[in-house]
């Protein structure tokens, strides 16, 4: 009968807290937990979050006054951000839900909430090194060819700019690791020197903050957060292990990670507002999570603030547990990540609901490690980092987007993979990086486009048109375009021009414009392979930078049309 007892007075107070607070609370043993959505977290039974109803100056005087109730007495004011939430530290032994029901009958009071520990929803597995096939899938492990990202065909188009800073609002993230180190985000405007020299408030956050520990290292203890942060931009191209979607795939040098430590071992709950000010505060442009807490009042204000103030892009995972999308992916301003598999199916464990827009790799990815190491694991939350660096990617194609816009593109530019149209497992499908590129209708800066179709000469053959050193780059003074497949031995015409067009020549079409000024000739005889080369050298200055060129061969031929065979067009953009 005791027990009984027992767990009729924890029903009466959840009923009683549930009138004022969000959420329901029972009792697991000592402590108390909170149930949302089929999970139960767990209370961190130190702190307590409120906001004032006329939230301003005054509010130093109101936090004072709490030491006159008996209820509150002792609580200490542990940190505040500029929305107006502060978060109380209770004395040791004190019953946080309790407060917390003291703080919600004050009729100044606007909310409060306990803070919870939430979940990061992916499970490590053993270390495997193998295939990226999430970002190029050619059939590795019995999966289907094309059921990836379209990494390598974006690449083509853009690998991720400096200039674009993706906020990793996770377990913390190793920032010395060998193959994120060169994309982690630097404060430009602190230094480690003890002092808060940008006024932001945290001072040498010079590569992010540990909002859960309050200190300026955010490197944590737990892998998922360096996972997440190589999945967005480990550094390609550099001999070392794994390349992330926007981590510079011709350099090594991609979009900058800015690291926030939200929990170390579990999100914090009562921290994540804080967090997501911070990014929005300090210039990231997008902001990734692969977390999962209960609602919170606090977490929706700062996600308002970032997504409708600071104009962030915001995305989250939709979790694994079976049932549907956790917060804070149900939010509207948050785009609901779930997660796909080589086969370019669902994967199993990726919580559904109509809130989920896009799907992205999310099975058997191979990323970053603590201690400077890789490993392999599955999760939405290993999704959700490829939609954010796929935002990066198009942020850096075109800085000019809106939030609104980058999410508009990713949705719309998705390869539909489950039943047709969309659908709540999938959303409108699973993220293609190219298309979304090409959607931006932004001239690539460093690319080679081929366009068109050439004309058949010698034995039926049509020539060739390709690049010697792959993307023209400012100061390359060795870039060349290169023919073959050409009759031997005759007379070529490597055409280039400021002025592209398609204009009828010789039966075929020719896409430099030969008629308009700007267009250069050179003639070389082919080799008795049908080959020819011709350097096209680019001055090492800026100002060409994103200049736009065309470039085309053209054949001395009897067996082509009108006497000519010629290749197809190249479409050419020179990069830094």
């Amino acid at each position: 009968m005791p027990a009984v007892r027992f767990v009729l007075a924890v029903l009466a107070l959840s009923v009683s807290v549930s009138a004022q607070l969000s959420g329901e609370y029972v009792r697991r043993g000592a402590a108390w937990v909170r149930l949302e959505q089929g999970q139960e977290y767990a209370l961190d039974a130190r702190v307590v979050s409120v906001r004032f109803r006329d939230r301003g100056p005054a509010d130093g005087a109101r936090l004072a006054a709490l030491a006159d109730e008996p209820a509150l007495a002792g609580l200490q004011v542990l940190r505040s951000n500029r929305l107006g939430i502060h978060d109380l530290l209770l004395p040791a032994g004190r019953d946080p839900l309790l407060v917390a029901r003291a703080l919600a009958a004050r009729t100044d009071v606007e909310f409060v909430e306990p803070a919870v520990l939430g979940a990061y929803v992916g499970v490590p597995d053993d270390p495997s090194f193998g295939t990226q096939w999430n970002l190029e899938n050619v059939g590795q492990a019995g999966g289907i060819a094309g059921a990836d990202v379209h990494a390598v065909q974006a690449w083509d188009i853009q690998d991720g700019a400096p200039s674009v800073v993706i906020a990793v609002l996770d377990s913390g993230t190793e920032w010395t690791h060998p193959d994120l180190a060169a994309n982690i985000w630097s404060n430009p405007g602190d230094l480690p020197d003890g002092l808060d020299n940008d006024g932001n408030g945290f001072a040498d956050d010079v590569h992010g903050w540990d909002f859960d520990g309050g200190d300026n290292n955010p490197a944590g203890l737990f892998f998922h957060g360096t996972f997440v942060a190589g999945c967005v931009a480990a550094s390609s191209n550099n001999t070392l292990g794994v390349a992330g979607l926007a981590g510079g795939a011709s350099d090594g040098t991609g979009c900058r990670l800015m690291i926030c430590n939200v929990g170390s071992l579990a999100p914090n709950s009562s921290v994540l507002d804080d967090a997501l000010i911070y990014a929005a505060d300090n210039g990231a442009r997008i902001i990734t999570m692969s977390l999962a807490v209960p609602s919170s009042a606090a977490i929706n204000a700062a996600v308002d603030e970032a997504v409708d103030v600071a104009g962030a892009f915001i995305d989250c995972a939709s979790g694994n547990n079976g049932f549907g999308v956790s917060y804070p992916a149900t939010l509207p301003k948050i785009m609901a990540v779930a997660s796909s598999n080589r086969f370019d199916a669902k994967s199993a464990f990726s919580n559904a609901g109509p809130e989920v827009e896009v799907a992205a790799p999310g099975e058997a990815i191979l990323s970053t490690n603590i201690g400077g190491g890789y490993t392999t694991s599955d999760g939405t939350s290993f999704a959700a980092p490829h939609v954010a660096a796929l935002a990066g990617l198009l942020l850096s194609q075109d800085a000019g987007l809106t939030a609104s816009e980058v999410r508009t593109i990713i949705r719309d530019t998705a390869d539909d993979i489950g039943p047709a149209g969309f659908d709540t497992g999938t959303g409108f499908g699973r993220i293609n990086a190219h298309a979304a590129l090409l959607a931006t209708g932004n001239p690539p800066a460093g690319a080679v486009l081929a366009i068109g179709q050439g004309v058949a000469g010698f034995g039926g053959l049509v020539p060739q048109i390709d690049t010697r050193s792959g993307v023209p780059e400012q100061g390359d003074l060795a870039f060349g375009v290169v023919l073959s497949s050409a009759r031997p031995d005759a007379p070529a015409y490597a055409l280039v021009g400021l002025v592209g067009a398609e204009l009828p020549f010789e039966g075929g079409t020719l896409y430099v414009d030969v008629f308009h000024g700007n267009t250069l000739f050179f003639l070389h005889t082919t080799s008795a392979a049908g080959t020819a080369s011709r350097n096209l050298p680019i001055p090492d200055d800026p100002v060409f930078v994103g200049l736009k060129a065309w470039a085309q061969w053209v054949v001395v031929d009897p067996a082509g049309p009108a006497g000519y065979a010629f290749t197809q067009g190249l479409e050419l953009t020179v990069g830094p």
